[in-house]
Order: C-alpha cells, then sequence, then structure tokens
C-alpha cells in the first residue's frame, strides 16, 4: 500500500504527462489545485509533504520517490532541485 495516497493523487492527476499544456507552469498548477479543491483533500496532501519531507531523502532518492508517486515535473529542468521544489510545495500548501 501507497504511503502517500493524497500526495500521489494529486501529483499523478495535476503533474501528469500534460501538464504543461493546461497550465504556464508548476506554480500555475499550485494555484489552481489550491484554489479548486475542498480544504480536507488540501489538508491530507499538506499532511503527506510534511511526513515525506521529514523523511529526509537525499536528492536522488526523493527525485525518485516524486517520479514514483506521478510526478511528471521535473523541477532540475528549471534549474531547480527536487528539496527545493518540495519546499516550495510545503511552503504553499502552509
Amino acid at each position: 500500500m501507497n504511503a502517500y495516497p493524497a500526495l500521489e493523487n494529486f501529483l499523478a492527476a495535476y503533474f501528469h504527462q500534460d501538464w504543461q499544456v493546461e497550465h504556464d507552469d508548476a506554480d500555475a498548477v499550485l494555484t489552481y489545485f489550491l484554489g479548486s479543491e475542498d480544504e480536507a483533500t488540501i489538508a491530507l496532501v499538506r499532511a503527506e509533504l510534511a511526513r515525506l519531507s521529514a523523511e529526509d531523502l537525499d536528492e536522488a532518492a526523493l527525485g525518485e520517490r516524486m517520479r514514483a508517486l506521478g510526478s511528471e515535473y521535473d523541477p532540475t529542468r528549471d534549474g531547480g532541485t527536487w528539496q527545493g521544489w518540495l519546499q516550495v510545495l510545503v511552503a504553499r500548501f502552509g
């Protein structure tokens, strides 16, 4: 069983293969999700992001985990890091 079902649903549903067709950038995806989902769903993703952040994975392991959870967004293509993107997610879901 997946330890991060809400996070997997978020990543796979919003950062899917064609996310760039629907949104200008990753921040636009986050804004859309936070503005369209109910507070209970957002709270579940927030809690799972906090748990994932607490795992303190190295860059390679975190990238592998995020891809395994369904993320087709790769922050390294934009000059960022997986750790940096995780911190953006945690802050935005704050």
